[in-house]
């Protein structure tokens, strides 16, 4: 598996790019396929899974190497423009947090509001990850699954996926777990998922 993010270019280049150099081919020889929610890259007419998003004018995109079958799902936000919103962390919790994740939030009740965003983003944009490797979204009125049917444990822990076992996730870059992290450095926030079990959706 490869990934990559950058801020500026097309998805599809950056796709394209990824693709040839994980499968050491020209990108000529490297087609993307529109599809709904999702792209789909062939080389010589074989499938190679890839995921992309964008945020704020940067991509990221990921995709499985040669012999990978796992599905995957990448996500990016940009940073300080989320943590510098009027959004309320409460607000957002009740929109994205399960039940079993109230505890959590309930322990950063001692922080300022910036500190409990950041922590709510690092949640969402897990989440989002998840959804995309199981190649569904958040939509339910189109067959999406709501964000609180998706369960993760503690957003500063080592990333678990907890209402789906199948799937392994990664923050990106690893070495980036706290908000001072972010404000001083990176300025987006990244999560990787790969999906080793069933997809909800296989058409995508």
């Amino acid at each position: 598996m490869e990934w990559t993010y950058s801020s500026g270019g097309s998805a599809d280049s950056i796709v394209l790019a990824l693709v040839a150099e994980a499968h050491s081919v020209d990108p000529a020889r490297v087609e993307l396929v529109p599809r709904r929610g999702a792209p789909e890259a062939r080389i010589a007419g074989k499938r190679v899974e890839v995921s992309r998003s964008r945020s704020h004018g940067w991509i990221a995109a990921a995709c499985a190497g040669p012999g990978e079958a796992s599905s995957l799902g990448i996500d990016i936000e940009l940073v300080d423009p989320f943590l510098r919103s009027t959004t309320q962390p409460a607000g957002f919790a009740e929109v994205i947090l399960a039940p079993e994740e109230s505890p959590w939030f309930r322990l950063t009740e001692g922080l300022d509001d910036a500190d409990r965003l950041y922590w709510l983003l690092r949640t969402w944009v897990r989440k989002e990850a998840v959804l995309k490797s199981l190649h569904i979204g958040f939509d339910v009125g189109r067959g999406g699954l709501h964000p609180t049917a998706v369960v993760l444990n503690e957003p500063w822990e080592p990333p678990l996926c907890l209402s789906h076992p199948a799937v392994t996730l990664t923050d990106l870059p690893q070495n980036s777990h706290s908000a001072l992290d972010v404000r001083e450095g990176l300025p987006v926030m990244l999560a990787l998922a790969e999906n080793s079990g069933p997809l909800l959706d296989p058409r995508r």
